[in-house]
């Protein structure tokens, strides 16, 4: 039986590979990744344009509106889910063939996203609707309590504080989300690397995980980490600038620190790919043998006179 292995493994071996095809996963990161985090620090200034250019609620241009049209939003959504599932295909499909010493360029790699966008994206949509369902069904089981205590004039919690009130009940969703990601980890890569979607591949998912789960739950919070920290120090420190009015020095260290925040956040979103489709093969891989010691212990079989003998 192999060695069990940790997180810091994968992400060494994630980034071997990585080192190995700077490049090529450079302008994937370049391409997917890196246009999402940048609108998102300039998110402000760019719902102000679209505004401008394309309603009537903006009649000067300049300051930025500091509210967000429901049309620049749901349009930024729709545009952040095509963008990060064609990430998802390209950096997984590199990665998965990179592991196994395969020609990769970035003509092929861009061809993987005709073929995986949409099975990608109905997975997607049916584990999000899984979790809307429990969501849904936590509501009302909650407010069936709440009136039912109303009604016996039962106390709902010891505590008067909104703050303590909201993490009792956002704690048991916030578990459950957390459970369901850990046994959904290796979905985007099956979707992509196997001919399996929907259902198939979240519950292909939660079978492979079986044993690994305390790697997939250490890189959730480690690149969730990450990601938290340095976004949240983007914004604290461009706080109080306008990209869009500020001149020289000042305007220069903002945008610096924007392009830089964004690059290495795609760069930490690709590590995170990465680890996920070696952590993948390392599952998949070992199931398999699994599957296969199994078979051929159970062809051995003993005879009568107490002999092992094979079955064939």
């Amino acid at each position: 039986m192999a060695p069990k292995k940790h997180l810091s493994d994968f992400i060494s071996e994630a980034k071997l590979i990585i080192k190995a095809h700077l490049l090529h996963f450079n302008i994937l990161s370049l391409t997917f990744f890196f246009p999402l985090f940048l609108s998102l620090f300039l998110s402000s200034t760019l719902s102000h344009l679209f505004n401008y250019f394309f309603t009537n609620n903006s009649s000067t241009l300049l300051p930025p509106s500091q509210t967000t049209s429901p049309t620049f939003s749901l349009l930024y959504s729709l545009l952040s889910l095509f963008f990060s599932n064609c990430g998802v295909i390209t950096i997984t499909y590199s990665v998965f063939h990179f592991f196994h010493d395969q020609p990769v360029n970035l003509l092929s790699t861009i061809k993987s996203i005709g073929t995986s966008f949409l099975p990608l994206l109905a997975t997607t949509i049916v584990s999000q609707l899984i979790f809307f369902s429990i969501s849904l069904f936590y509501g009302l089981l909650l407010l069936l309590l709440i009136h039912g205590a109303k009604l016996l004039h039962l106390p709902l919690l010891p505590y008067s504080s909104p703050y303590i009130i909201g993490v009792f009940i956002a704690l048991p969703l916030i578990v459950v989300q957390t459970y369901l990601e850990v046994n959904w980890t290796l979905v985007n890569a099956i979707v992509v690397v196997e001919s399996c979607w929907g259902m198939e591949a979240l519950r292909r998912s939660a079978r492979l995980i079986k044993g690994m789960k305390g790697v997939a739950l250490s890189s959730i919070f480690y690149y969730g980490f990450c990601a938290v920290i340095l976004t949240w120090n983007i914004f604290f420190l461009t706080r109080g600038y306008n990209v869009s009015t500020e001149s020289g020095f000042p305007a220069v260290l903002i945008w610096e620190m924007i392009l830089l925040g964004s690059y290495f956040l795609s760069m930490i979103t690709v590590s995170k790919i990465a680890v996920t489709t070696v952590l993948y093969i390392y599952c998949k891989t070992n199931v398999e043998i699994a599957e296969d010691f199994g078979k051929d212990y159970g062809t051995l079989l003993p005879s009568h006179d107490g002999d092992v003998s094979q079955v064939v």
